[in-house]
Parts: structure tokens; C-alpha cells; sequence
């Protein structure tokens, strides 16, 4: 049988801490003695009721039987549902079948009540064993299959809540279910016993309390299908686990030892695992066993020792007439066509409630329905009283919406306006810095022009005194050197051009239209654009420009290094940078003095298939703080009046434009370093 209830026990004990392992049933009862009656004290009762189920089951029930009435003085349900079906087990090892399914009934009752499927599935199998040991095996397994069927419904990894005292694991269920089953279909198809013994067997290793069930299963099935070989080894298997197992399970597996060496003829040991399973078996009176073991030794000994025989025998008789004396046949038939009968009339009952349930829910539909015509009908009252109300109300918002709306519209408009004239003198400001870098670039070969032109002039005059005096040979020597100041006006001229032309070229409007452009000829030019440019504005201004270019971007005679971008857009990005860098150096230099050098470095340099351009100074950096802001329109850390705050969201703006990205490191206090990225391919 199962290793439930003293698994149970061990659990309690191992919880209180207060019992010896050795003597724990009696520790167990010094804790009944005294104290309150309580719902501690009724699960002491039944614990030590489940311990004496297999040992001393005549003891087990009248500890079960005082538990059930404290349970029921507390009007605690669950004890007496635990209660009833711990009286059932112990009914069922002393052979009172009836009774045993009598209380056993009760208990599945109460289970089903408190809705605890775990008491349920125990009391089924519980019951499914109970007509099995009489010999119903019909009904034994309707009930067993039953149990099966609700603990398959279980997650396999859930625990089963048997009772309050004891759980498992759905894999030991199922093999325990199995195993009864198999039992079941011993008499009836030994193959299907066998079936159900080896599914049972699979179980085993989840198993963690030992159990050797399935070994007497599969045992009993090869007995039933004449391999006693098979039997015996079976049988075998459980014997080093004897001392760990329930008694009964011990029983057992002697009278399967003691039955095959019987059928083998061998008298001597089927004598020996006889008498030492008859004397488990009486001394736990577990009747079942007894009635087995005494008609293998009365056959036994009929050849043996005749008076040992009549002894065997007569016991044998007695003990099949307190098993299975009419009486408690009809008694048990009875139970289950009671049970039959009590099903019948709770499926009527529910059907009953069912009834009464949808008339009063249906009578509250419409109570419901006739309210919610009321409340609809007075809703339409209200509001045919109050619909002009409601209609001038909604036409009065409808016309401060729609002055809100021109409100909001006139703002938007101005806004739109403010910004563009923003970006409009962003972008005036940027040109005016160009224009003053240019007049600075084109003033060293204009200054060439006007010198050479003056000495011209006065050239000139020299030869028209000479040549009034006939002197030829300095009238050619004069000629010669207004030559040649001519061809040096020409190329200082040529030089400016160069310069105005290349400039106006990268101030201009943009056209939008990519071009092939030398990244480092423009970085360098709005460099030094930008330098002059804050020259003339501020005298006293100076820096330390350092360049670094990558030469394999360096366009040759043929254009090859040229990448295709729109120039003047990347030089209003640079030329924005270069000011913040000119600015931020000049700012610390102010702070500091002359100990400090500003310095401002631009680098170019080609990763793969992108450009990369960084600009970094060694001014007094970022805050932290507003470092997510800096690209943001109209954001900036210039004082008032000294910047719009819209160049570095122009600058973001366009080099996303060109399918690059823009991001600034920065060490507060060091400096910044802004790193462009173009996704240009070098042609």
C-alpha cells in the first residue's frame, strides 16, 4: 500500500523538532496530553491515527474516531474529511469493507465541499482500493480510473495538496494509480496487469520515499501468467527496501515469495516467507494478508503435518468469514448503489439550483431591461427640456474655438516668421564674417596692385624726360622694368580674382546639387575665413590654428579624392564650428592670460567608405548638464545678443541631410570636439 500517511508523520515530526526518530509515535501522544482543544491538538489525533494505520490499525481508528469529534466540536471540516478517511483505511486493514466505505464516502463528500482536489483524488483511490480488496473490481476501477483521470488533469509540475498534513508530486500519484489498476486486472486480463505494473514501474525514479507496490504488482502479474521465475525476481527486488516500506507492503512480498516457491514444489522455503509474512500480518491485522498466508501454509502443510493443516485451514475459514461473510457483501453493494443514488440526487439538485438560478437571473434581466427603459425615457426628457440650452451653449464654444483657432494661427504665422528672420540673420552672420575674411585675404595682392602702379607712374614720367633727352638706351631700361611691373600687377590682379571667385563660390546661395569637392581645400579655407574674418572684427585677437589632413583625400590633377557633397552647405557647417572654437579660446584666453596658448586643431581623415572631420579646441568645454541641448534651435550659451542659437541646429540639420551624423565629445574644462561624419564615396 501507499507510503502516504507515515510520510505524513515523519513531515509533522521533522517540523516540531520533538521527536526522537526512534520513538516518535509515543512523542507524538505525550503532545495529546493537556493543552486547549484545538485544531493543533484534532491534527495531532489524526497524525497519530495515520501512523498506526498499517501497524495497529484497531488503534489508528480510535485515534481517528477522537479525532473526528474534536473536528466536529471545533466545526473544523477539513480534520473531519482527514478524519473519515484515515477511520476508512484503518476499517479497510481490519476487513470491514462496508464500514470502510461508509466513512470513506463521507470523507469524499466533505472534500468535495471544501473543493480540495487533492483530498478528492485520495479518497477516490482510497475507495477504488477498499471494493478491491473485497473483490469489486468492476467498481474498484471506476473509482481508480477516476482518480487517474483528475490527477492527469493536474500541471505536471504542480504539487498535489492531499491533506493538511501530506502532498506529492503528481508523478508519484500516477505510478500509485497505476499500480492499483494493475492490481485490478490480475484475476481479469494478466496481460493488462502487467501493462499497468511496468507503467507504474516508470515512475519510480521521481519517486523520493521508498516504495515497492509496483514491484508486488509486476510480481503478481507474472504469477497470474505461470512465470514464476519472473515473479520471484520481482518479489526479490523488494526485499532490501522492507525496512523502509509500510507492513503491509512487507506482507506482501512474503506471501508473493512464499505462493511461488509453493507452485515450485519447494516446501521448506515457501514455509519460511510464510510464516514470517503471517506473522506481520497479525501482528498489523491486516486481515486480507492473513486470509492469503494461512491457505498457503494449510496446503502447504496437508502433506507436511495434517494437524498444522487443520490449523492453517481453520484459521483461513475465519478469517474469509470476517472478510466476506454475506452480509458485508450486500453491505457493500449497498454502499455503492447508495452512492449511485446520492450522485443522482446531487445531479437533480444542481439541476434544481441550475433552474431556479436562471429563472431569478432571468427576472432580473428584466427588472434591469425595465430600469434601463425608465433611465433612457427620462434621459430623452432631459434632454428635449435642455436641447436649446445645449445648442446655444455648443454655439457659443464653436465661436471661441474658432477665435482661438485664428489666435493660434496669427502665433503660429508669427513664429514662423520670427524664425526664418532668424535663420535668415544666422545666415547674414555667417556672410559677414566671410566677407571680412575675404577682404582680409584679397588686401595682401591688391596692395601688390596699387605699389606696382605707383611705381609705374613714376617709371613712366622717368622715360618721357628721358626720351625728351634722346638717351635710348635708358629709355629701354626704363621699358623693361614697367614690363615687368605690369606682369607682376597682372598676377597679383589674377591672384585676387582667384580668391574673390573662390570665395563667392563657397558663400553662395546653395544650389542643393551635390559636387565633387576637395574636403581638404575646403576645410582649410573657411578655416582661415574664419580666422581673418574674426581678425578684423577683433584686433586683438589671435590663435594657434593646427591642421591635420589625410593626403589620401588630397584631390590630384585628374580629381580623383574628390568626394560629392554640397560644398556651401558643409562650409556654413564648418565655418560655424570654426567661429564656437575661435570663441571658446578666446574666451578662456580672456579668463586666464598670457600663460595660456588657444589652440584650435582640424583634422580630416577617410574611415572606409566615410569622411570624417573633427574640430576640437582646447577651450573651457560644455557643461555637462545642457549637453543633450546643444543642437536644439534657439539654445545657446552665448550672452545675450552675441548669438541666435540656431547654428549648430543648421549644422545638425544638414549634415543629416547628407546621411552623415554630428557628435561632440567633451572633458569640462579641457575642451570640445566636435566629429563630423560624411557617408561620401571618394570618386
Amino acid at each position: 500500500m501507499r507510503k502516504l500517511f507515515s510520510f505524513g508523520i515523519l513531515l509533522l515530526l521533522s517540523l516540531t523538532r520533538t521527536i526522537a526518530q526512534n520513538n516518535y509515535p509515543d512523542s507524538l501522544k505525550q503532545l495529546l496530553y493537556g493543552g486547549e482543544d484545538d485544531t493543533l491538538k484534532a491534527r495531532r489525533l489524526y497524525l497519530v491515527s495515520s501512523y498506526y494505520i498499517y501497524r495497529q490499525p484497531d488503534s489508528g481508528w480510535v485515534y481517528a474516531k477522537n479525532a473526528l469529534a474534536l473536528s466536529q466540536k471545533l466545526n473544523y471540516p477539513r480534520g473531519e474529511a482527514v478524519s473519515y478517511a484515515n477511520m476508512g483505511q484503518c476499517l479497510s486493514q481490519l476487513g470491514n469493507y462496508p464500514e470502510a466505505l461508509n466513512v470513506s464516502f463521507k470523507a469524499l463528500d466533505l472534500f468535495r465541499s471544501l473543493n480540495n482536489p487533492g483530498g478528492v483524488i485520495l479518497v477516490t483511490e482510497a475507495i477504488g482500493t477498499h471494493y478491491r480488496d473485497q473483490g469489486d473490481y468492476r467498481q474498484a476501477l471506476k473509482y481508480l480510473l477516476q482518480a487517474q483521470s483528475r490527477t492527469k488533469a493536474i500541471p505536471d509540475t504542480a504539487t498535489i495538496d492531499l491533506l493538511d498534513f501530506f502532498s506529492e508530486l503528481k508523478i508519484d500519484a500516477l505510478s500509485f494509480q497505476s499500480s492499483e489498476i494493475g492490481f485490478c486486472y490480475l484475476t481479469i486480463d494478466p496481460d493488462s496487469a502487467l501493462f499497468y505494473a511496468k507503467r507504474s514501474s516508470t515512475f519510480i525514479e521521481g519517486i523520493k520515499v521508498p516504495w515497492i507496490y509496483p514491484l508486488i504488482v509486476t510480481g503478481n502479474a507474472f504469477e497470474a501468467k505461470n512465470q514464476p521465475d519472473s515473479a520471484l525476481f520481482y518479489y526479490r527486488l523488494g526485499l532490501p527496501l522492507l525496512s523502509s516500506v509500510a507492513p503491509n507492503d512487507a506482507g506482501d512480498i512474503y506471501i508473493g515469495i512464499s505462493n511461488v516457491f509453493k507452485n515450485k514444489g519447494l516446501n521448506d522455503s515457501c514455509i519460511s516467507y510464510a510464516k514470517k509474512g503471517l506473522d506481520l500480518c497479525q501482528n498489523i491485522s491486516y486481515q486480507k494478508g492473513v486470509y492469503q498466508v494461512s491457505g498457503i501454509l494449510a496446503s502447504v502443510y496437508e502433506s507436511l503435518d495434517p494437524a498444522q493443516s487443520i490449523k492453517y485451514y481453520k484459521l483461513n475459514k475465519s478469517t474469509y468469514d470476517s472478510l466476506f461473510n454475506q452480509q458485508k457483501t450486500r453491505e457493500a453493494q449497498n454502499f455503492a448503489f447508495n452512492e449511485q443514488l446520492h450522485q443522482q440526487e446531487l445531479q437533480q439538485k444542481l439541476a434544481q439550483a441550475d433552474l431556479v438560478y436562471r429563472n431569478r437571473l432571468n427576472i432580473y434581466f428584466l427588472l434591469a431591461g425595465l430600469l434601463v427603459l425608465i433611465i433612457v425615457a427620462g434621459g430623452l426628457w432631459r434632454r428635449n427640456i435642455f436641447k436649446q440650452k445645449s445648442y446655444a451653449l455648443l454655439q457659443k464654444q464653436k465661436q471661441e474655438i474658432d477665435v482661438q483657432k485664428q489666435k493660434v494661427e496669427r502665433t503660429l504665422e508669427e513664429l514662423k516668421s520670427t524664425q526664418s528672420q532668424l535663420i535668415q540673420s544666422e545666415k547674414m552672420a555667417s556672410l559677414g564674417e566671410l566677407t571680412a575674411g575675404i577682404a582680409h585675404e584679397i588686401q595682401n595682392p591688391l596692395n601688390f596692385v596699387n605699389n606696382f602702379s605707383e611705381v609705374n607712374t613714376e617709371l613712366i614720367d622717368e622715360l618721357q624726360q628721358e626720351v625728351d633727352r634722346g638717351n635710348l638706351q635708358e629709355i629701354k631700361t626704363i621699358a623693361n622694368d614697367i614690363k615687368e611691373n605690369e606682369e607682376k600687377i597682372s598676377h597679383h590682379g589674377k591672384r585676387a580674382d582667384a580668391i574673390v571667385k573662390g570665395m563667392l563660390q563657397h558663400s553662395r546661395s546653395s544650389s542643393g546639387v551635390k559636387e565633387p569637392t576637395d574636403i581638404n581645400v575646403l576645410a582649410d579655407e573657411y578655416l582661415r575665413l574664419a580666422y581673418h574674418g574674426l581678425r578684423a572684427k577683433d584686433k586683438s585677437f589671435g590663435a594657434t590654428m593646427k591642421t591635420d589632413y589625410d593626403e589620401s583625400l588630397s584631390a590630384d590633377e585628374a580629381g580623383i579624392g574628390k568626394i560629392n557633397i554640397i560644398p556651401q552647405d558643409i562650409g556654413r557647417v564648418l565655418l560655424n564650428l570654426y567661429n564656437n572654437a575661435f570663441y571658446a579660446v578666446t574666451k578662456k584666453k580672456k579668463s586666464i592670460g598670457s600663460e595660456y596658448e588657444p589652440t584650435v586643431l582640424v583634422s580630416t581623415k577617410k574611415l572606409n567608405d566615410k569622411v570624417e572631420i573633427r574640430v576640437k579646441d582646447n577651450g573651457d568645454g560644455i557643461p555637462q548638464k545642457v549637453l543633450d541641448k546643444i543642437f536644439q534651435p534657439f539654445f545657446t550659451t552665448k550672452p545675450t545678443g552675441q548669438g541666435t542659437g540656431l547654428g549648430l541646429s543648421l549644422a545638425y540639420d544638414i549634415v543629416k541631410a547628407h546621411g552623415g551624423e554630428i557628435r561632440v565629445g567633451i572633458k569640462e574644462g579641457e575642451g570640445a570636439e566636435f566629429v563630423i561624419q560624411l557617408p561620401s564615396k571618394i570618386q
